[in-house]
């Protein structure tokens, strides 16, 4: 516990000092400044018995919005109270209307942890696959409120089966239950926890990407493009670009939608630098030009990514090859597209999941992307089948958010 108060200790002085030159950093020290006039501005609002989720990021929101959405369903006297520790979560999704009250989470500490349970008064507490934060944790140990970790997945790389990681198996157990993604990490966590507080449920992304398909908005401005087939990389970062520059030069008689990770001028830019004969999004939606031959567009907006992949051929997803692994490769595969990334994806189940069903392609190079589209593209049975298979791995996987749901029933979490 000591080294976990010492984390607790340097992580605001270090988050002041990196806030000087990067700009997650200040938003996170911004919002911790502003997050108590927020919530003492909110609580006074409440009017239903609350359920308090909290996400780490953006990622996480994804994870747990299906379980909100149901949650709202099957618990109308209920409102939801939504906290993220990270600003991309809250910057994007602070006027989400799927919640009632969305805020940073204060800093752990006992003091805050024991003010702000005081203030929201949850009846439930829900944290979607990680972040474990001891104080509230144990306050709300100590106060008898039921707490959850949903979409929860182990590896044997981390701390909780470690020879040090003792503290850390105790913060753990302070959860009454904890719902799996699968039984390499039921079998991981049975080794800490009883039994009786452990159940797979599955992973709610399925869930989260099956309604996106089901209901996909559509862009006008797709219209624009001519009729030749098009390719959409998804979630690229600098490693990306410069695989997909060559790529892109080779197939040069199909469309091409890039999707940065980062959409910042500076990353567009950047971006662009790789792309020579690129024009982005915003470009061509101020252009009254409708174009007879492929082009290729660099997106310089957030929030479409999901929607835009129903009008790939095929999709990439990148990420794989940096430290930040693979990104989202389920999204593509709801739509029933086959999916290329990066080699880094082992720690990466839904990947690896959709490689062995070979409805996913791993590469290592340009020159393997390459052969790999042309194959698809030249070998229809081949394509078929690809896509055949990353629609079904969805579908056979999903249905985690009502299996939460019910164990949420059977244990009486929210009588």
């Amino acid at each position: 516990m000591f080294l976990y108060n010492v984390f607790l200790w340097l992580y605001p002085l270090m988050a002041r000092f990196i806030s000087l030159f990067n700009e997650k950093a200040k938003l996170w020290i911004r919002g911790q400044q502003d997050v108590w006039a927020q919530i003492n501005k909110l609580t006074p609002t409440i009017q239903h018995p609350i359920i308090w989720i909290h996400c780490a990021s953006y990622g996480e929101f994804e994870q747990g919005l299906p379980i909100i959405e149901k949650l709202k369903k099957e618990y109308p006297a209920h409102q939801i109270w939504l906290t993220f520790f990270s600003p991309s979560g809250y910057i994007h999704r602070k006027n989400d209307p799927a919640v009632d009250f969305i805020t940073y989470l204060p800093f752990d500490s006992a003091r805050n942890a024991s003010q702000f349970l005081k203030l929201v008064q949850p009846k439930l507490i829900v944290f979607v696959k990680y972040e474990f934060w001891y104080y509230y944790l144990q306050e709300a140990k100590q106060q008898e409120i039921p707490t959850l970790l949903i979409a929860a997945i182990f590896r044997p790389s981390q701390i909780f089966f470690q020879f040090y990681g003792g503290f850390y198996k105790k913060m753990l157990a302070l959860f009454n239950f904890v719902l799996l993604q699968d039984k390499s990490s039921y079998d991981l966590i049975k080794t800490i926890l009883p039994a009786t507080n452990l159940k797979i449920t599955g992973d709610t992304r399925y869930d989260r990407v099956v309604s996106t398909a089901n209901n996909a908005i559509k862009f006008d401005w797709i219209k624009k493009l001519s009729g030749d087939k098009i390719i959409i990389a998804g979630s690229t970062w600098e490693e990306d670009h410069r695989l997909l520059a060559k790529a892109t030069i080779s197939l040069n008689k199909y469309n091409w939608i890039i999707v940065p990770h980062l959409v910042d001028s500076n990353s567009i830019n950047q971006c662009k630098q790789h792309f020579q004969n690129a024009i982005t999004l915003s470009e061509l939606q101020n252009s009254k030009q409708h174009f007879t031959s492929p082009i290729l567009i660099i997106v310089d907006q957030i929030g479409i990514l999901r929607n835009l992949y129903q009008y790939a051929f095929l999709s990439y997803v990148g990420g794989g090859f940096g430290k930040e692994g693979v990104h989202n490769v389920l999204e593509p595969a709801a739509f029933g597209k086959p999916v290329i990334w990066g080699e880094n994806d082992e720690k990466y189940i839904e990947a690896v999941g959709l490689r062995k069903v070979v409805g996913g392609f791993k590469i290592k190079s340009a020159k393997e992307i390459i052969l790999l589209i042309q194959s698809l593209i030249s070998n229809e049975a081949k394509y078929q089948e690809a896509s055949s298979q990353a629609k079904k791995y969805i579908s056979n996987n999903a249905g985690a958010t009502d299996k939460i749901i019910q164990f949420i029933k059977d244990q009486k979490l929210l009588t």
